[in-house]
């Protein structure tokens, strides 16, 4: 595997381009969770932007899927981590946006199919194996139309996305 992408994807982190540093940050949506996502002990928070928010001109989001930090699409769904301390990679929260997953019925719930999964939780079992190896803090739960959630969590330089065992 060659480290090209993954020296992409971490200088665009660490330039804050990956992270956004504008208004999504600034106050808590509706049905913010908390958690340690970025395990530093400090109790981060997450929610859903709404399709249709202003994000600013200049917002990147990164694109766990797809392992991606580009522009943030307009008049889509983000969700917003935001970090308990003023810095982490770069800026104060991190936007994930991925207009296939967000886009689905689901996601236009009130309130959206988040939830959070403690690192040591016995749920957090059904993750387990070498594609969580490098998992920090707490894990975020994303809902799908099929009810099997999908793990997004902090590995210490980006975010990662999991999927249980667990069938349909």
């Amino acid at each position: 595997m060659s480290l090209v992408p993954v020296i992409l994807v971490m200088a665009a982190l660490l330039s804050g381009s990956g992270l956004s540093h504008a208004r999504p940050c600034a106050a808590p949506g509706p049905g913010a969770l908390s958690g340690d996502f970025d395990g530093d002990g400090r109790p981060d928070r997450v929610w859903m932007q709404p399709a249709g928010s202003t994000l600013g001109s200049r917002v990147r989001a990164y694109d766990p899927w797809r392992g991606q930090v580009r522009a943030v699409e307009r008049g889509r769904p983000a969700l917003v981590v935001a970090w308990g301390r003023p810095v982490v990679a770069g800026g104060p929260c991190a936007l994930i946006q991925n207009p296939g997953f967000f886009s689905t019925p689901i996601w236009d719930a009130d309130p959206p199919p988040l939830a959070v999964l403690p690192h040591g939780a016995p749920e957090a079992q059904a993750f387990a194996g070498p594609q969580t190896r490098r998992w920090r803090g707490d894990g975020i739960l994303l809902g799908t139309e099929a009810g099997v959630d999908i793990l997004l969590y902090w590995d210490g330089r980006r975010f990662r996305i999991a999927y249980s065992s667990e069938q349909p």
